[in-house]
């Protein structure tokens, strides 16, 4: 993506060999890209604002669909919670600490002897009752499945790949071996239309027990060797049209992806599927949210993964996030607690950590840190609402839900630059700590007036200031003429939001926004069986005035009463509701009523 002069255009260059962008900063001229062999396609999207852009690009590459709720919540995971007895108790801790919590993810130690499509028997003896009482708790639980098949004549998965030809082979028709962590795999070739399919439905196995999420991992495809993958030399199928891994390396993961995705769409009789990937191609984000794979517990990680994201953003996947606290390597309290502040706001939000380093789950490093972590997580189910709007808005349009200033100020060449800030959506600025020790940080403000989300202090932007940020502090600022709404925290997206929270920052022009709810885990909203509540707010003359209007009820949210908060104005203003005088309650600065829609 260009951006000169505030006139944006992108350059999509769709090429599956190994490609190379040269985009060295002592090159003035011009940059440059190739690849090793393939045609040179690539396709200009026209802009002339980086959103125009986007929409240009998943317009080609395809659109996000709408995750299910559960997919936005807080994620939990290690490599590995070993046993079932390990899992209740995490639960259980989690519970007694009024922490909420959606998934918790199963890394290789669940199956038996790594074999994918298998439990470990001694380690989970009952799989199936101990997924049912977590969805009684509102908790799912998250496999992983990772595309090495262990070579055994006695598996039943690889006694079907070898007899049905369903594996990646060279050209004399002998089957590719690398080792991963079953020891000595075999790779299904997802070139082939029927291998795809093939392991789309072996995934019955896991919908049978009650699990609609899949983790996939090491699909680059790893291989223990020198060259970290498979041979460049191995031939696939390519639906009938063979093609070595030289060329299609690229689109292994991608069409792992598919496959699963697919599969588990058809198998969970209308459910949205949840699938999280390591590796993907262009258009990824039609089946898998992106993590972004196995960092460090550095804080010059935490302050890589704010770029990464928006850069995985800007490639079309809105959905991506790190590892929160860092994968391998010891985390520590301030470090878990300033990261899962940046978190919260990032479209997908997992704790996972390696085997043999500290557990950094959100009580490990003592109450202190505990309590803010708590407080992070929490405020991620606040905003769940406005989230799952922006999630909403982004397989509509391609634009991300995290997003770099440039996209929203692309006339504004201070932006252009920033990389330790961001805004969700096009109007909240998030600034995080990405530092030990630090209580102050330098926070650019474009152009208009913002409101400290915290204090409800305005300031003037179209500058920089000094952020003062205690641990427990994360610096958010809203911008004038922004609605928010925010619910009530529950201890899962399985249970139902009661009640909700509009928050309304007027400026002197009208705003809108449109509340969006659905029942959050099927494809029902596709036939128009959701719930959208227009708002409007003006602000003339000291006063304000609220109009609602709900466009589509077809499914009726359980909240009903909603209390508007208005901030920034005095109190001898007049608040009208759709039409009707109201009157209010002050408190800390702000105008509070309630009304139900």
């Amino acid at each position: 993506m260009t951006l000169r002069d505030g006139q944006t255009s992108g350059i999509f260059f769709d090429n599956t060999f190994k490609s190379t962008f040269d985009m060295r900063v002592d090159q003035t001229d011009y940059y440059s890209f190739k690849a090793e062999g393939g045609q040179l396609d690539y396709y200009i999207c026209a802009g002339p604002s980086p959103k125009h852009v986007m929409e240009q690009y998943t317009s080609l590459t395809g659109r996000m669909p709408l995750p299910p709720k559960w997919g936005l919540g807080y994620h939990q995971s290690r490599y590995s919670y070993e046993t079932e007895e390990e899992v209740r108790e995490l639960i259980k801790t989690f519970s007694e600490k009024d922490i909420p919590v959606d998934a918790i993810h199963l890394d290789i130690h669940y199956m038996n002897g790594y074999r994918v499509f298998t439990f470990d028997g001694s380690r989970f003896p009952n799989p199936e009752k101990l997924i049912s009482d977590m969805k009684e708790k509102g908790i799912r639980i998250v496999p992983i499945v990772d595309p090495g098949v262990k070579v055994d004549a006695e598996y039943p998965i690889y006694q079907e790949g070898v007899t049905n030809d369903l594996f990646c082979k060279y050209i004399e028709g002998n089957i590719f071996f690398g080792d991963v962590w079953p020891g000595k795999s075999a790779f299904p070739d997802f070139t082939k239309e029927q291998a795809r399919k093939w392991w789309g439905k072996k995934h019955e196995f896991y919908t049978d027990k009650g699990i609609e999420g899949i983790w996939n991992d090491m699909n680059e495809p790893a291989v223990f060797n020198e060259t970290k993958t498979m041979d460049v030399e191995v031939m696939h199928d390519n639906d009938g049209d063979p093609k070595t891994h030289r060329e299609l390396h690229n689109v292994y993961g991608y069409l792992m992806g598919e496959a699963t995705y697919e599969g588990m769409k058809d198998l969970l009789n209308g459910k949205r599927p949840f699938l999280l990937t390591r590796a993907g191609y262009a258009g990824v984000q039609k089946y898998a949210a992106v993590w972004t794979g196995d960092n460090r517990s550095f804080w010059e990680h935490l302050e890589m993964a704010i770029p990464m994201c928006l850069n995985l953003g800007l490639s079309g996947v809105a959905y991506s996030g790190p590892d929160v606290g860092g994968f391998a390597h010891d985390s520590n309290g301030e470090l878990l607690a300033r990261w899962t502040q940046f978190g919260a706001f990032t479209p997908f939000f997992r704790n996972h950590s390696a085997i043999e380093f500290v557990y950094q789950e959100p009580w490990q490093f003592g109450e202190k840190y505990e309590e803010v972590i708590k407080k992070y997580i929490q405020l991620r189910y606040k905003w769940l609402p406005h989230l799952y709007k922006l999630f909403k808005d982004a397989s509509e349009t391609g634009v991300p839900v995290m997003r770099p200033l440039f996209m929203e100020y692309p006339n504004d060449e201070e932006t252009y630059q920033l990389f330790d800030q961001f805004l969700i959506g096009s109007n909240v600025m998030i600034a995080p700590v990405l530092r030990p020790g630090v209580n102050d940080r330098m926070v650019y403000l474009p152009e208009g007036v913002w409101y400290d989300y915290w204090t409800g202090d305005k300031l003037e932007g179209g500058k920089r200031i000094i952020a003062h940020a205690e641990l427990d502090h994360l610096p958010i600022y809203v911008k004038s003429g922004t609605i928010l709404p925010e619910a009530n925290v529950k201890p899962s997206t399985a249970h139902e939001v009661d009640h909700m929270t509009i928050h309304i920052y007027p400026d002197e022009a009208s705003t809108s926004y449109d509340l969006y709810d659905d029942d959050g885990e099927t494809f029902n909203y596709e036939q128009d069986d959701y719930f959208s509540l227009n708002i409007t707010v003006n602000h003339e003359d000291g006063n304000v005035s609220v109009d609602t209007t709900v466009n589509n009820q077809q499914y009726q949210p359980k909240w009903k009463d909603i209390t508007y908060v208005v901030h920034g104005i005095s109190s001898d203003v007049q608040l009208v509701y759709n039409g009707q005088k109201v009157d209010f309650e002050e408190r800390n600065g702000t105008l509070s009523f309630n009304k139900s829609w």
